[in-house]
């Protein structure tokens, strides 16, 4: 550890790599640094277009202790793409364009510290912070309450049983489409939905791009819904999305189509799977014909079933904090990815200091 001494301080990466995207480095210096380094070690993953090597690391200092952050270099059509957990990721070409030294140092410190891994591949446990780690844990140690398993079997059982006696609907007007809609609303909503017609549901919840669907002339004509249905005035907007969510989208309620003859619910944004699952079951107490093709995999959810992706990006994501809260509530549940190493092509033993 003595050897160690890292040129970044943790300020630096916040400051240049964070955020979304790619940041352009047209730079022979920083190019040719960022080919010594992947040079260090064999491909993860090689085809005739791509390369990848994962396993990198760069030592910083962060709060007084020093870390190693991982990271994976990717060429395409011979440029790089360096890629940090979490950061902003380093699209590197050749060019005369200057640039901060920090982008220098990156490489140079990370190649100074391969000995060190090469000497100790164990240092890594200690240097890789657990909040910068991946790994999954189940929703169960997750969720503030999780659905109990008898209610989730009895749910899909009342479903399977729904579904068998579903008959074939074969065209539904605007009003019975929002009736249905209705029925959805009240059940996941309860008395804030109540006291409001199927539209003021509709106008209060759904996600407004109605795609001309509320210009209908006469409501009660199931032709003129299918006429618009066909015309492809639903593409212009989203109609069907009852329940509005800005992250991917809420909840929708398809109507019954020559392929699949019936209403279809679906939830994209599992923070929505409660309303999703009440929207089900009162569709079944009214003996509305719909399918739930989402059901089971959101009653996992809500039972604890599923895994979450810690310090990274899943379908369901839980990040881990180094607190005691956090460790003592969490830190056990938790299946740790393992560290990556690569293979290395030279075994050189010039230590790191700087």
């Amino acid at each position: 550890m003595d050897k160690i001494k890292p040129k970044i301080i943790y300020a630096e990466i916040e400051y240049y790599l964070h955020g979304f995207g790619e940041k352009e480095i047209e730079n022979n210096e920083i190019y040719a640094l960022a080919r010594t380094l992947s040079d260090e070690a064999l491909p993860s993953y090689q085809d005739k277009s791509d390369t990848i090597w994962e396993g990198f690391y760069l030592p910083v200092r962060r709060e007084g202790r020093i870390i190693a952050l991982p990271f994976g270099i990717h060429e395409y059509n011979k440029e790089f793409f360096v890629q940090f957990h979490l950061l902003r990721n380093l699209h590197i070409k050749n060019g005369e364009k200057e640039s901060e030294e920090f982008y220098k140092n990156i490489f140079s410190e990370a190649l100074g510290f391969i000995p060190v891994i090469k000497a100790d591949e164990k240092i890594l446990q200690k240097l890789i912070p657990y909040d910068i780690r991946t790994g999954k844990i189940k929703g169960l140690y997750v969720l503030d309450k999780a659905l109990s398993n008898n209610s989730r079997v009895k749910i899909l059982k009342d479903y399977a049983r729904h579904v068998e006696g579903n008959p074939e609907i074969r065209g539904i007007s605007l009003n019975e489409y929002l009736r249905t809609a209705g029925i959805c609303y009240v059940a996941a909503f309860g008395k804030k939905a109540e006291s409001l017609s199927p539209l003021e549901m509709y106008k209060k919840w759904a996600d407004g791009r109605d795609g001309g669907m509320l210009s209908i002339k006469d409501w009660d004509d199931s032709k003129e819904f299918k006429d618009w249905l066909d015309s492809g005035g639903k593409t212009a907007g989203h109609p069907f999305e009852i329940v509005f969510s800005w992250h991917r989208h809420g909840i929708h309620l398809y109507p019954p189509s020559s392929y699949e003859p019936c209403y279809n619910l679906r939830v994209t944004n599992y923070a929505y799977a409660a309303e999703f699952v009440k929207m089900s079951k009162g569709l079944i107490k009214e003996n509305v014909p719909f399918s739930a093709h989402d059901l089971k995999n959101v009653l996992d959810y809500l039972a604890g079933e599923t895994y979450f992706t810690v310090n990274g990006y899943g379908e369901h994501n839980f990040h881990y904090i180094p607190s005691k809260e956090h460790k003592k509530k969490f830190f056990r549940y938790i299946e740790w990815d393992e560290i990556k190493i690569p293979k290395w092509k030279v075994c050189n033993d010039f230590l790191y200091e700087r």
